[in-house]
This record gives structure tokens, sequence and C-alpha cells, in this order.
């Protein structure tokens, strides 16, 4: 009786160890893919608030600098500003016209009618 009964014991642990063990790898599994779509979905964001911020970026880089440009001079206070917003926009990974306008920009005078 007492060999039946060992038996059983140990069966209903093999049992339950593997049920439990089971429903916590099942649970760690769940977290995961939890985790990874969390993840994914904060990444999107960063994308998107980049991509956004050098879209926000370029513009005003171009309007100032045309205006500028057009004026045919640029006070330094403005360079200045100017100067961090285009690093800022190309440590971004923003380039193409603005680089270009913006080589003809650092080349204005600083004040009216210095050439």
């Amino acid at each position: 009786m007492m060999e039946w009964l060992t038996l059983i014991l140990t069966g209903i642990s093999s049992v339950l160890s593997g049920v439990l063990s089971g429903i916590l790898l099942w649970k760690f599994k769940q977290r995961t893919v939890a985790e990874k779509a969390e993840k994914d979905e904060a990444e999107k964001k960063h994308t998107a608030l980049v991509q956004g911020v050098v879209a926000m970026l370029r513009d005003r880089l171009i309007d100032v600098m045309d205006y500028h440009i057009d004026a045919g001079w640029c006070p330094v206070h403005k360079v200045e500003v100017i100067n961090k917003m285009y690093l800022s926009y190309h440590d971004l990974g923003g380039n193409d016209i603005v680089s270009k306008t913006y080589q003809r920009f650092v080349n204005l005078p600083h004040q009216p009618g210095d050439d």
C-alpha cells in the first residue's frame, strides 16, 4: 500500500512539475512577444519623430536661408542659430538641397552692404 502511495505521489509531483513548467514557459513566451511588440512600436514612433523633426528643420532652414540669401546678408547671431539647426539636421540624417543652400548661406556678409 505504501509503495502505491509513493508511486502516486511521485507521479502527481511529476505531472504538476511538468504543468507548472509549461505554464511558466508559456507566460514567458507571451511576455517576450509583448515586449517585442512594445519595442517595435517605440522604434516606429522614434523613427516617425526623427523624420518629423528633420522635415521641420528642413522647412525652417530653407525658409530662413533663402530669405537671407535674397537679402544678401545675415547677422552673426542668426548665422549661429542656423548653424546649430543645420548640424542637428545633418546629424539626424538630413542632407540634399539644404546642404547646397547652407554653403551659399555661410558665405553671406554679416552686415548689409559688406561685400
